[in-house]
């Protein structure tokens, strides 16, 4: 091929390239893009914001990666110490005695699924997300004992600011059902969980001016964060409590021993029984920050501020 013919290809692939640049089309909208409900992909300006998954292969549905908007990812799924922490979910370690929570690690017979049933995901005119999964907490033997409805609000970005609102609707579909059934062998990390990071540099704090991740751990708070730094950049991760939930403030569980992990533990230390039909419903609002922006005046307080003053609907 002569210097002339190289010259022309060139010419027509650059022509080619900024013709698809010139019309390609400008997403400043949240798209969902749903793969074989399996992954749901929530997208912002072409930019992934989370990916939701679930699926008949898992024992529970989960997120990950969330990130923040300057791209810094705060969730972890099935690092090698824990294979079962799954990122940000919902489980419980006991349930009228069936683990949902330890997966391949559960006791012998007492392995749970909490199992999706049906899925939706929609766009709202206000530009957030909506993803509502409707499931079942079987036994190992295939007995349900809950009637699961969560649903998860993936709002815009404001800033440099990610929130992610998630709301539990538990509902006993057995004639009693038992969170944390077991008083001799409490086990506080349950309900909604994040395994974060990994940070480096990593301190734990909340609402009450408690410092210390083993401090925080087990001490009522409106909210309960984490703050570290990911390749040299600022990272905050935090679970805000809204206070319609029945025992709100909660006794968030941390863990901050060869781990990075908080929980927002609604029934910490103590059982919460229903009655078939009874209905818990808990209402939590995840935040992923990363660095601040000139816009970026904000703080924890004043969020949950404006998180408590949202309808409990």
């Amino acid at each position: 091929m002569n210097v002339r013919c190289i010259a022309r290809l060139f010419c027509l692939i650059l022509i080619t390239v900024s013709t698809f640049s010139l019309f390609a089309p400008a997403d400043s909208e949240i798209r969902i893009v749903d793969q074989s409900r399996r992954q749901i992909k929530i997208l912002i300006d072409n930019r992934e914001i989370a990916v939701f998954h679930s699926g008949d292969a898992l024992d529970k549905s989960y997120v990950h990666p969330l990130w923040t908007p300057d791209r810094h990812c705060v969730t972890y799924d099935a690092p090698a110490d824990h294979l079962h922490h799954r990122a940000l979910c919902i489980g419980w370690p006991d349930v009228s005695g069936t683990d949902f929570w330890a997966e391949i690690n559960s006791p012998p017979g007492k392995r749970g699924q909490i199992q999706t049933t049906n899925l939706e995901s929609k766009r709202l005119p206000d530009g957030s997300a909506l993803i509502v999964e409707t499931n079942r907490w079987l036994t190992e033997n295939g007995e349900e004992l809950v009637k699961g409805r969560h649903v998860w609000t993936f709002w815009k970005p404001q800033g440099n600011l990610q929130a992610v609102d998630v709301k539990l609707e538990l509902e006993a579909a057995a004639p009693e059902v038992v969170f944390g059934s077991d008083p001799g062998a409490p086990r506080e990390y349950h309900g909604l969980t994040i395994r974060i990071g990994p940070l480096s540099d990593i301190r734990y704090y909340n609402s009450e001016g408690i410092e210390g991740g083993q401090n925080c751990k087990g001490k009522p708070a409106r909210w309960c964060a984490a703050s570290g730094n990911q390749h040299g950049a600022p990272v905050t991760v935090a679970i805000l409590d809204h206070p319609s939930n029945g025992d709100s403030p909660t006794r968030f569980y941390v863990q901050d021993q060869g781990m990075q992990f908080i929980s927002s533990s609604p029934n910490f230390g103590q059982a919460k029984v229903l009655k078939k039909g009874e209905r818990w419903i808990l209402r939590y609002r995840v935040l992923a920050a990363g660095r601040p922006a000139e816009n970026d005046a904000w703080r924890l307080d004043d969020l949950w501020k404006k998180f408590a003053a949202s309808s409990a609907e």
